[in-house]
Order: C-alpha cells, then structure tokens, then sequence
C-alpha cells in the first residue's frame, strides 16, 4: 500500500469516529441542503469540467463551515469522470449521496412502471460504484425525480428498491393526499417511504418552492434570493419547523448565486443552524426525535486543504450507454 492510500485510510478511520447519534436536545433551526447535479445529456469534456468546478465549489463552501448536505446523482454523473470527486467526498466528509433519473430533464411518467425500475436500478448501480474500492461503501436510500415530474409507477419502484425517501415533493405544492401542509418528512400511505417536501416561501401570493431553479426562472435575482432564504429561515426557526432547500450546481454552483449562498451558510452558522442530510431529517421526522449529525459539532480537520488533489483513488468498472469510466485514476 503506498504512502497516498495510506494517508487516505487514515483519514477515512478519522471520519468514522466523529460522533454521531441522537441528541437529548437540538442546538438550532434545522437545515437541510439538497445538491442536484444537473448534468447536460452526454455531457461534453467542456461542460464535465464546469460541472466539476462548480459542485467543488459548493461542497467547499459547505464543507468548510463544517455543515453537510445530500447530493443528488443522474447517471450522466456517476458515469463521467465527475465519479472521483464523489469518491473523495465519500470518504473525506459525511455527505449523503442519493439517486435521481438517467438525465437532468427525465419526464419519469411518461415511462412504464417497468422502465422507470430498470432506470432506477441503474442509477443505484452506478451511483454505489462512486467509492474507493476497499475502503468504504455508498448507501443508496434517497431518490428525486428529475424536474419533480413521477406518479404511482415511481412510488411502486421505490418500495420494490427499498428507497426510504423520496425528495420529490414541495411544501403546500405537491404533496400526497392529506399532506398539504406538511413541512416535516412523511410516510407516503400505502407504501414504505417518505416524502421529503421542498419548504415553500410566498412571493406576492404565490407559493415558490425554494429551489434556485424555478427562482432564477422567475426573476429572482442572488440579492432577493439571499432574503428569501433568510426570511424562510427565521420563519422555520419560530415554527420549530426545518428549511429544506434545493439547490443546482449550474446556478448556485459559480458566481453571485454561489454568494448568497455562502452568505446564508453564514448568516445561519451565526444563528445556530444545525445542518442535516435528507436521511437524517427523514430519521428525525420519523422518530419525533433530534438527531446530531455525523461530525457536527467536531472541528473539520481537512478544511482548507486540496483535498482533491494527490489521491490516489481506484474506481470499480461502470458504465452506461453514454459514458464510460476508467478502472483507476488519480485526482
């Protein structure tokens, strides 16, 4: 084993013995960041290399403030080399990877209950092969449809798979039957999974899901976003209510999105935040319990360091009809 791998193991040692578990009382407001990777269909090397740009600039952010998040995989990013990336935050930090469909813009009810399986078996697949080989493992338990489009047939698959949540719901928007108003993570009825809403803010009395998406669409510009966030905030701290955001790396990713995003990191750090990933406020809503996060509280011992550079990282065999990775690199 050479020194690299070495010092990888130990590093991956020191992650897992950061504290972890129940909390008898919460420190803050919960926050929960959701990361879509929205990839271009068959991306080229150009569009590969922003992409990588930016999530790195995201996690970093996120990272060094000693926050975490859920990031979101289509298949056009588990089988590009973007895989090596994943593989480092895999072991390097606690954020949650989960699955969404092959492309950024997948319509998922326009497919069989047969296709949508085969899809979503495949992207559990390719996202599980984001590891270090010998290392550590990837957990697939969370799913987003792309572009928040599904219907039964989706919810049918992911008892079939064992998905324990499903991140394709808005508060107050889309929502099951009964569950309009629901901020917190709740069980689907019939079936075996969660549905995880998107929290909502009214704009001019229209409900807007915070997602930076349909914001940039509609006109919200990075100032006005940051306020929006902010005010949803201070709205779910008085609730005792979690802020779920969605967030893309093309918009938040780069430039003054990517600002008013660290600037709220920072605006809620001040304010006693304590950040989850999807799963964990899933486990909390189904619990009625607080739950501490992997390393919260814990000084970030890699912060500030390239940590994606001299690794040396051995990827398993993956491919798709698209892309198609190499056996072992080094980022």
């Amino acid at each position: 084993m050479n020194v690299s791998r070495i010092c990888l193991f130990l590093m991956a040692i020191s992650t897992v013995l950061m504290p972890s578990g129940f909390s008898q009382e919460r420190a803050g407001p919960v926050v929960n960041l959701m990361i879509d990777v929205d990839t271009p269909s068959v991306p080229t090397n150009e569009e590969v290399r922003t992409l990588e740009v930016n999530l790195h600039k995201m996690y970093s952010e996120i990272r060094a403030r000693n926050q975490t998040a859920t990031i979101f995989l289509t298949q056009d990013t588990t089988s590009c080399r973007i895989r090596l990336l994943l593989a480092q935050y895999g072991v390097l930090s606690d954020f949650e990877f989960a699955i969404s469909g092959n492309h950024s813009e997948d319509k998922l009810s326009s497919m069989s209950f047969s296709e949508q399986k085969a899809l979503i078996e495949r992207s559990i697949e390719l996202a599980k092969a984001s590891k270090v080989c010998g290392i550590n493992e990837i957990d697939i338990t969370g799913f987003m449809p792309p572009l928040f489009d599904q219907n039964e047939d989706t919810y049918k698959v992911m008892d079939d798979l064992g998905i324990k949540y499903d991140a394709g719901f808005q508060e107050g928007i889309i929502y099951a039957p009964g569950h309009e108003n629901d901020v917190w993570p709740y069980n689907v009825e019939g079936y075996g999974f969660y549905a995880v809403p998107v929290s909502t803010y009214t704009v001019s009395g229209k409900k807007v899901p915070l997602y930076d998406r349909y914001i940039k669409d509609d006109g919200i510009g990075p100032s006005k976003w940051y306020d929006l966030l902010v005010a949803r905030f201070e709205q779910s701290a008085g609730k005792d209510e979690p802020l779920v955001i969605l967030l893309t790396t093309s918009i938040s990713g780069s430039g003054e999105y990517l600002d008013a995003l660290t600037r709220f990191l920072d605006y809620a750090k001040s304010k006693g935040a304590v950040f989850v990933n999807t799963m964990d406020l899933v486990k909390m809503s189904a619990s009625d319990s607080d739950i501490t996060p992997t390393g919260a509280g814990s000084e970030c011992l890699t912060c500030g360091q390239e940590e994606s550079k001299n690794l040396s990282i051995t990827i398993v065999k993956a491919t798709n009809s698209t892309n198609s990775s190499d056996q072992e690199a080094t980022a």
